[in-house]
Order: C-alpha cells, then sequence, then structure tokens
C-alpha cells in the first residue's frame, strides 16, 4: 500500500455511544473496535501490530486483544505468523479477481430465483437500506470519506440477505470468506469521489430492480455492479502498488 502506519488517538477513529458499548460483551468490543482501526487507519500491508501498543490503545488485556486478532485472522483482514508476530494480511490483485469471481457466481444464480423466497419482511428490510444508503450519500457529496465505511457496511448487508434469502447456507458462508467488503473498506481511502458516485448510481439500480420484481433486471445490475466494482478496487490497488 502507498500509506504509512500512524497509531492516532483512540478518539480519531472511534464512531460509538456509550449504549452500544454496554451491549456489547469485551471480547466484541475490542474485535469491533480493532476491525475498525486496521480498516479505517492507514496500515501498510505486512506491517507488524504490536500488541502491546494496542493492549494500551484499547486498555484491555491480552485474551480479549488475542480473541480479536483470532476473529481477525479468520476474516482475512491480520496474519498470525508463530514466533515472529501479527501482520496485517496481504491483499493481492489476484485474490480480489477471485472474490469477485465467487460472489458473481452467486449472486447472480440466486437472481434468477430470489423473488419467489422474498417476503414483506425483505422488502422492508431493503426499504429500510436504501433510505439510509441514501442518507449517508447526501452527506457524501461534501465529505464522502466521513460516511464510506457507514455506506459498505450497508452495502455488505444488502448483499448477504439476497443471498441469505434466495441461495443457501453454504454459499452464504462462502460469500463471507471472500472478504470483498474488508478488502475494500481497506482501501476506499484511495478511492475517489467519483467511485463513490457511481457505486451509489449501481445501487439504486439494484434497488428500482428490487422494487420491480424482475429478476432479469437484478441479474443484468448485478453483474454491472458487480463488474464495475471490480474494474474500480483494482485500478485503485494497481495505483497504490
Amino acid at each position: 500500500m502507498c500509506v504509512k502506519f500512524t497509531l492516532p488517538e483512540i478518539s480519531d477513529y472511534m464512531d460509538c455511544n456509550l449504549s452500544d458499548i454496554n451491549s456489547l460483551t469485551l471480547n466484541d468490543r475490542v474485535y469491533r473496535d480493532l476491525y475498525h482501526y486496521i480498516t479505517t487507519q492507514p496500515l501498510d500491508i505486512g506491517t507488524r501490530l504490536d500488541l502491546r501498543e494496542l493492549e494500551t490503545l484499547f486498555n484491555v488485556s491480552r485474551t480479549p486483544l488475542k480473541n480479536a486478532l483470532t476473529r481477525l485472522e479468520n476474516e482475512g483482514l491480520v496474519e498470525v505468523q508463530p514466533r515472529r508476530g501479527t501482520f496485517i494480511a496481504n491483499m493481492t490483485q489476484s485474490n480480489l479477481e477471485e472474490a469477485y469471481k465467487i460472489r458473481s457466481a452467486f449472486e447472480l444464480y440466486v437472481a434468477l430465483c430470489l423473488f419467489k423466497y422474498l417476503t414483506d419482511r425483505d422488502f422492508a428490510f431493503f426499504d429500510q437500506i436504501h433510505r439510509e444508503m441514501n442518507q449517508l450519500a447526501r452527506v457524501g457529496r461534501d465529505d464522502w470519506l466521513a460516511v464510506i465505511h457507514q455506506y459498505l457496511q450497508l452495502d455488505r448487508q444488502l448483499h448477504e440477505r439476497i443471498i441469505a434469502v434466495g441461495g443457501t447456507p453454504r454459499m452464504l458462508q462462502l460469500f463471507q470468506q471472500t472478504h470483498v467488503h474488508t478488502h475494500l473498506s481497506r482501501i476506499s481511502a484511495i478511492f475517489h469521489p467519483s467511485d463513490f458516485d457511481a457505486m451509489h448510481f449501481e445501487h439504486e439500480q439494484l434497488f428500482a430492480a428490487l422494487e420491480e420484481r424482475s429478476p432479469e433486471r437484478l441479474s443484468a445490475t448485478l453483474l454491472n455492479h458487480l463488474e464495475a466494482s471490480r474494474i474500480r478496487t483494482l485500478k485503485r490497488l494497481s495505483e497504490c502498488n
């Protein structure tokens, strides 16, 4: 990556309130905060994480920190090397290409049979995601970097719901293991404003297809969205390497 490792004040990236913290277990809180920290801060691939420094930063002991790192290793975000330490995991163009192929295979299949499984509750979920994305997009016109991570979380929820309803549990598991949204979060800082605008336009087309309840239109818009996302992401990654 073309950015350097720094250790900012925790207030620079924390975006939560007291009720959120109280509702989470310690392990969940440390995982959430560490995930947010790694995906939003300028950390070079291969950077060795100082666990003592992280203990101080998050004001936690080693056990919940290691539990969080184990979860992040399973998600492909960090790599734990015995007797060497914990490092920011590598992210290559070939890995991203493979991840997008897996996504396309699942989602384009699901799009053709999705509507016979959807319920009113699912459509209400999509409507809520749509409203929240539009709210973030309005803010993003002036400062898209302030909302990109929230937007990507909604993006992930949207695609996971589509696969969960129209696919199988194994499909959903494999989709989650591609780590596409994790990778997008990691490199979102090098996106351009036009990338955010294009992403939101593509989602508008997806929601229109869902509202129309057209399998053919949904399949076509998903294909366009996934291919455009693949091209954008690989282009920005190649510019940074």
